[in-house]
């Protein structure tokens, strides 16, 4: 006769939570300390991918459980209900992981006067492999890194990138253009709007827009802002006038007219 377990279908229900939530914990930090540190996080709409990734994650695995978890059955029997229902919730997880990793965020392209987020998936290999500096010819794994960019002088390259620009691939999606973002200071830096017209572009946040200014030690005079376009929201970036250097991210509206703001 075989033996059975004599562990309840609640306390089963619970344990699996457990775990499941601290692998849900593990999942996060990797998200918002190494991937998609904030603010990239809500520039990529990370918070409802992270929502379908835990409702896999931390509910499903475990309500299954509930569900056809029988202290009556054997150990055996169990052991095999609940080995399936694992492999299945890590795939479930690995691929959810897979997906987070392949959409991170890899380059900020500074380029016709604006940046733009571009993400790993953006980039196919044969494109990466095009990149000029041997910096660029791999994708960063710990956040993403800023770089310059601009048109070719050569007319047949220019005329190539205004029709890709058509079908969706623009500058900021071609690495072979992709130049050290800390050597193009004064260019950045004069492209910086008046952190005065950032915040009549966002009235109810004016003290915090101070705040992040006056926390880069500048003064407010020799600080600007440029607009960070991305897939799911786009942000300002505050620049030293100066030097364009790179002074903090802001999750407002950095574009005149609200509907240009793509917040969802």
């Amino acid at each position: 006769m075989h033996s059975r377990t004599n562990i309840s279908r609640r306390k089963a229900f619970l344990i699996h939570l457990s775990i499941s939530a601290a692998i849900a914990v593990a999942v996060v930090a990797l998200m918002m300390l190494v991937w998609y540190k904030p603010p990239f996080f809500s520039a990529l709409g990370g918070k409802h991918i992270l929502l379908i990734l835990l409702g896999v994650d931390v509910t499903l695995g475990p309500l299954i459980t509930l569900l056809i978890f029988n202290p009556l059955k054997s150990r055996k029997a169990l052991r095999f209900d609940l080995s399936v229902i694992a492999v299945l919730q890590s795939a479930a997880l690995i691929f959810g992981v897979s997906v987070l990793f392949q959409a991170r965020p890899v380059f900020v392209v500074f380029s016709k006067g604006s940046f733009d987020l571009i993400t790993a998936n953006m980039l196919s290999e044969h494109d990466i492999a095009q990149a000029k500096y041997p910096a660029y010819r791999s994708l960063p794994l710990t956040g993403p890194v800023y770089v310059y960019s601009e048109m070719p002088s050569d007319i047949k390259e220019r005329n190539q990138l205004v029709f890709s620009a058509f079908s969706g691939k623009d500058l900021p999606q071609f690495p072979q253009y992709y130049k050290p973002y800390d050597e193009h200071g004064k260019v950045e830096g004069s492209a910086a709007k008046p952190i005065a017209e950032l915040k009549q572009l966002n009235p109810g946040l004016a003290a915090e827009i101070d705040r992040s200014g006056e926390a880069s030690g500048r003064k407010l005079s020799d600080i600007g802002f440029v607009p960070l376009r991305a897939k799911y929201q786009d942000q300002a970036i505050l620049l030293g006038k100066s030097d364009g250097k790179v002074l903090g991210l802001l999750d407002v509206n950095p574009w005149p007219g609200s509907a240009m703001f793509r917040r969802k």
